[in-house]
């Protein structure tokens, strides 16, 4: 069954890129779905055609009347469809395409209700999916205006048949019930398909727009540059931190980063050697911290981390040390050496405040201490006087 599978795959395959062109697989907009339904539609009626074709005259002996309007049928629909086909592989106009292959249906069925009793006509119901098709494929004026001509044959002939005039009727009496049988069981069948396809197409459109909502969620909350997540995801993201923290009776800590000199090495050097330092700051962040832990650009050289989950100040000095030696280990850029310095500021929850704007405030004004002592790190409010402290490098090695 699964060889089976394939193959009917590289068979939808290879008709698409026949009838338009393109791979299957391309674009994940409306219109290449609607396109891949018109294809695939046209592919059902075709076999479906030919199958009735050959099946008919194995259940009902066919008059020489009755092949001529077979053999008629069979070569409209084969006509109706390679012309539409053709239509959308070189102009690529899907409606143009869908109206020839309505018009070319339609009209043949219309041509075989005259022909096989009118009304009573097993043709004369499947007209349904003409309608139908115009709305799947099309669009819903185009559906009403193929509705209205379809209900305006339908009137047509019951007024002709009820003045009298009756239309061919070159099915036997006796065969009529299983004609009417198979016409209805390949209306049924077609209603079916189109469903199913129409299902799949759709099934197919919710996941690429999912995938594609995705895509801009990661996108608006996360920086272009550099990957990180950016000020918006990081302001979702710490509260919920903070939380934890309460509920979990533990530390977190909030480290504000900004880099001494950047402006210069962006003036001597050029953007791209800036984007490249920040590119590589944020790399070396990365590696340097828990994959538990959020780190994120806030803009220009600023960057946050945020640190759950910790017992200790001890803790938080040391990951603020091996941050430190991280970030400002020497950057090759156009065969010039780089030096630079990062400035971190640092506070602790619930230690230097309970809120995130007062964590922040007092990481910024510990962030300034460090930048102006010329320091790498310096602590919050950890002692009485409120007065933000420089962190000691640690004794152990890191």
């Amino acid at each position: 069954m699964f060889p089976l599978l394939v193959q009917l795959r590289k068979a939808r395959t290879g008709w698409f890129y026949l009838c338009t062109g393109r791979s299957v697989y391309d674009g994940a907009d409306e219109e290449h779905h609607r396109q891949r339904i018109l294809v695939m539609t046209s592919a059902f009626l075709l076999l479906l055609v030919l199958l009735f074709t050959a099946l008919v005259p194995l259940f009902i002996p066919l008059s020489a009347q009755g092949k001529i309007a077979a053999n008629g049928l069979f070569i409209a629909t084969i006509g109706g469809v390679l012309s539409s086909m053709m239509l959308l592989r070189l102009r690529g106009d899907r409606i143009a395409a869908l109206n020839i292959m309505l018009l070319v249906y339609g009209g043949a069925f219309a041509l075989a209700c005259l022909v096989l009793g009118g009304t009573s006509s097993p043709t004369f119901p499947m007209l349904l999916l003409i309608p139908a098709m115009a709305g799947i494929v099309g669009s819903v004026p185009l559906c009403l205006a193929w509705s209205s001509l379809v209900l305006a044959f339908w009137i047509g002939m019951f007024q002709a048949e009820r003045h009298g005039i009756q239309p061919l009727q070159i099915i036997d009496a006796h065969n009529y019930s299983l004609a009417m049988l198979l016409a209805y069981a390949a209306m049924s069948l077609s209603i079916v398909s189109i469903i199913l396809i129409y299902a799949e197409m759709n099934k197919a459109l919710r996941k690429d727009l999912q995938a594609t909502n995705a895509e801009l969620e990661h996108l608006s909350s996360h920086d272009q540059l550099t990957r990180l997540p950016n000020r918006r995801f990081y302001d979702e993201r710490v509260g919920y931190a903070l939380h934890r923290a309460v509920d979990n009776n533990n530390l977190v800590g909030i480290m504000l980063l900004d880099l001494n000199g950047f402006k210069k090495i962006n003036d001597s050097h050029g953007h791209g050697a800036g984007d490249k330092l920040l590119v590589t700051v944020a790399q070396r962040l990365q590696g340097s911290l828990r994959e538990t832990d959020l780190v994120a650009r806030l803009g220009g050289d600023e960057f946050v981390v945020v640190l759950e989950d910790l017992q200790s100040t001890e803790e938080i000095t040391r990951i603020a040390h091996k941050v430190s030696h991280a970030i400002e280990q020497p950057l090759h850029v156009r065969q010039q050496v780089l030096t630079f310095s990062v400035s971190i500021g640092v506070s602790i929850f619930p230690l230097d405040g309970r809120q995130k704007q007062e964590l922040e405030e007092k990481a910024d004004r510990a962030m300034y201490l460090a930048k102006k002592r010329g320091i790498p790190i310096a602590l919050s409010s950890l002692e009485p006087s409120d007065v933000p402290t420089p962190a000691r490098a640690p004794t152990t090695r890191l």
